[in-house]
């Protein structure tokens, strides 16, 4: 299996769709190469695994200065991974990959948030090294 962690571009778009629906957030393809720009400017890192040239992975590092630390806060959002491909050390790599590029960028924190209802993700990340430290609350806003 060659793997390669690269960044997401919008030649990717129908595949990183398909990922997020995957996730539970159906997305029209051609939505998100506005969304690959809009995070890039802001700083944020998409990256996707593709496995013999097929992409079968997707993670979003977001990096954050917070006023509770001294240092910058590294959030992993999105990750996701085809499911063939599941429990090969795809997930895996895509966190190492982030989490490399969070300490490159000065993160003292590493973090994510996940749903109450995803039992295998939660043992997925305490796989990987992730401690469950608590709770997330949400709300949506409507405009």
């Amino acid at each position: 299996m060659g793997v390669t962690i690269r960044d997401a571009g919008p030649a990717d778009a129908e595949a990183i769709a398909n990922l997020l629906s995957q996730l539970g957030y159906p997305i029209a393809a051609g939505l998100i190469p506005a969304r690959l720009e809009r995070l890039a400017i802001v700083g944020d890192r998409i990256v996707v695994a593709e496995v013999d040239g097929e992409v079968a992975g997707l993670a979003h590092l977001q990096v954050t200065p917070t006023i509770e630390h001294d240092r910058p806060v590294a959030k992993l959002g999105a990750l996701v991974v085809e499911e063939p491909h599941r429990g090969t050390g795809l997930g895996r790599a895509l966190v190492d990959a982030l989490e490399v590029e969070a300490r490159e960028r000065g993160c003292g924190i590493f973090f994510l948030t996940t749903a109450d209802h995803r039992d295998d993700a939660h043992l997925f990340y305490e796989r990987v090294g992730f401690a469950h430290t608590g709770r997330r609350y949400s709300r949506t806003l409507s405009q």
